[in-house]
């Protein structure tokens, strides 16, 4: 039986994908989603507009997949893995990616209103929020491993609420509803709120000092603000150093 090869099965198939996800990318950061056509990517990425459509089965799907591989990279980050496994890394990550809606709020504000105006049918293809929700459940996975987690947790439903929670706030943000700092405040703030019902004691008492540091810097300013980005670098180094391995209570 022949051997039946995926869409992506050469380098050179490989490479061509990231060349056209690359400068579609490009695009999303000059120019409104709905300025975009299918032409436009073709000629910037050397490929036919056939090819698009083969690749990506529509426009709509193209522009997902796009902002889904910004997501994909903050997540494979080396400031994300260095952080040590679960509770922190999952904190790590959502703080990484606040950090990219600081440095470049149109273009994610184009990437979010690509994701919120999918079709359900590109949506079952390309897991516009499935793939943030995997991501959550495996880190979960590991919490639970390293004991970071109360016995009986559903690891599942946990990940559904964190990744509603950043959908949440996120939404806020794109309707104009809250200002970036209350958006990056919200994100960290919600996470570690879901979170602390879920965590041992050891883990619970990090969080709950991370809260407090947040609400102080909240009451204090830009100037806590400094002190809290400068705190969670510190106790992310701690913890890396002398990783949690609480015993039951």
């Amino acid at each position: 039986m022949a051997k039946v090869r995926g869409k992506y099965a050469s380098p050179a198939q490989a490479e061509r994908r990231k060349r056209i996800l690359r400068e579609t990318l490009k695009l999303l950061q000059e120019a409104s989603p709905a300025d975009i056509s299918m032409a436009q990517i073709a000629e910037l990425s050397d490929v036919s507009t056939k090819t698009l459509y083969n690749l990506f089965k529509s426009r709509n799907g193209l522009l997902l997949a796009a902002a889904a591989q910004t997501r994909a990279d903050t997540q494979s980050s080396a400031d994300v893995m260095s952080a040590p496994s679960g509770i922190s890394r999952i904190l790590e990550l959502t703080r990484r990616t606040m950090d990219i809606f600081e440095r470049s709020p149109e273009f994610m504000e184009s990437a979010i209103s690509v994701v919120v105006g999918i079709s359900a049918e590109d949506e079952a293809e390309h897991h516009r929020v499935g793939m943030t929700q995997k991501w959550f459940h495996e880190a979960l996975l590991i919490a639970e491993s390293e004991d970071q987690l109360l016995p009986g947790t559903d690891c599942m439903q946990l990940s559904q609420l964190l990744t509603a929670s950043q959908w949440g706030v996120t939404l806020m943000w794109q309707k104009g509803l809250i200002p970036m700092e209350t958006l990056k405040r919200q994100a960290m703030i919600r996470h570690c709120l879901d979170l602390m019902p879920f965590c041992r004691m050891e883990t619970r008492k990090w969080l709950d000092d991370l809260l407090a540091s947040m609400l102080e810097s909240t009451r204090n300013g830009a100037g806590g603000r400094q002190t809290f980005e400068a705190r969670i670098d510190t106790d992310l180094k701690k913890r890396g150093s002398s990783h949690i391995n609480v015993q039951p209570q």
